[in-house]
């Protein structure tokens, strides 16, 4: 039995994306302008809601291999995000600017090593010691 040619089969769980309307552009990278102005931020939100977590720890990984852990974003543009950041081996804050289409993964966790709390992601949620 042969399938149709335009039949995606997507894995349990994933769900496809909703239709966009007129006149929308799809982006072509899954980490865009609207992810860092949408969804980052909310999404650190409520996982420390859910994990109980006051130091929220963002890495972003680019294609390159490197790893970035964002203390904050600076500011974002159709093509580019740059990110205040810092490293493990420095407490030393650096911005740098990262196209989208480098991407790769974000990753939340939990930073429960007081040595490595300068990695965390500065958010003003309401009684988070990371916001001050």
């Amino acid at each position: 039995m042969t399938q149709p040619a335009r039949v995606i089969y997507l894995p349990p769980g994933v769900v496809p994306t909703p239709a966009l309307g007129q006149g929308s552009t799809p982006s072509a990278v899954p980490f865009d302008r609207s992810f860092f102005e949408q969804v980052l931020s909310p999404a650190i939100v409520s996982f420390c809601e859910q994990t109980q977590c006051k130091v929220p720890v963002v890495e972003l990984m680019t294609v390159d291999g490197d790893t970035h852990y964002i203390n904050g974003v600076a500011g974002m543009t159709e093509s580019w995000v740059a990110l205040h950041t810092s490293t493990v081996e420095h407490q030393r804050p650096a911005q740098v600017f990262i196209p989208y289409q480098t991407i790769f993964r974000v990753e939340i966790h939990p930073e429960t090593d007081e040595k490595r709390h300068h990695l965390g992601f500065y958010h003003s949620h309401e009684g988070d010691p990371a916001a001050t």
